[in-house]
């Protein structure tokens, strides 16, 4: 049952997914302006992971490759503590919809997930201008300015609420990190370190 969740921890994903997506369809009337939100990056977080899994796939290969990291671990199981990552992210603000800053870690990462994919292209020197979930990527970031635009329409948030949404954005974020590298045996230090060798040249 465990290796089965590793090796389909992403179709796992999508079909949870997919099924919340669309049975809240039928109840969009009453959806608040966050859950509705929600439903589409629920939809663009789902494509994200399969453009960068599957179609083309090879995001992780280019992410430690471009640091000189070799890996020894299945690209199904890197992939485990983004999919619970995920879930996390866009479930447990839609159930509290009401709550509409909540809505903020979604689109913060949303926004993250926009820029470093663009520049990517600089950071791992590539000659095509494309890295692995660079269009859904761009997709989300669009998505997210649309939805910023949306809230300030309908009222607009507290400047704590915002702090706070965008706080907890970069705190999942770094969390999941965490995991994702304990995967392959490193630490965030470890990779850090190993990373800026690489950007500074450093062969040492």
């Amino acid at each position: 049952m465990k290796k089965w969740i590793y090796n389909y921890n992403l179709e796992i994903m999508t079909v949870i997914l997919a099924i919340v997506a669309g049975v809240s369809l039928f109840f969009w009337n009453s959806l608040t302006l966050a859950g509705k939100a929600l439903l589409g990056f629920m939809i663009l977080y789902t494509l994200h992971e399969w453009e960068e899994s599957k179609f083309p796939g090879g995001f992780y290969d280019l992410f430690f490759g471009g640091f000189g990291i070799e890996i020894n671990v299945s690209e199904s199981r890197m992939h485990l503590p983004v999919a619970i990552y995920i879930l996390v992210m866009l479930l447990i603000p839609f159930i509290l919809q009401d709550i509409t800053f909540l809505v903020l870690i979604p689109l913060g990462l949303g926004l993250f997930e926009g820029i470093i994919h663009v520049a990517g292209i600089k950071i791992h020197k590539l000659k095509k201008p494309y890295t692995p979930g660079m269009i859904t990527g761009v997709l989300m970031f669009g998505y997210s300015i649309f939805i910023i635009i949306q809230i300030n329409k309908a009222g607009g948030l507290l400047v704590w609420q915002w702090i706070i949404g965008f706080v907890l954005a970069l705190l999942g974020f770094v969390i999941m990190e965490q995991f994702f590298l304990k995967t392959v045996g490193l630490t965030f230090v470890d990779f850090r370190k190993m990373a800026m060798a690489r950007v500074l040249g450093d062969r040492r």
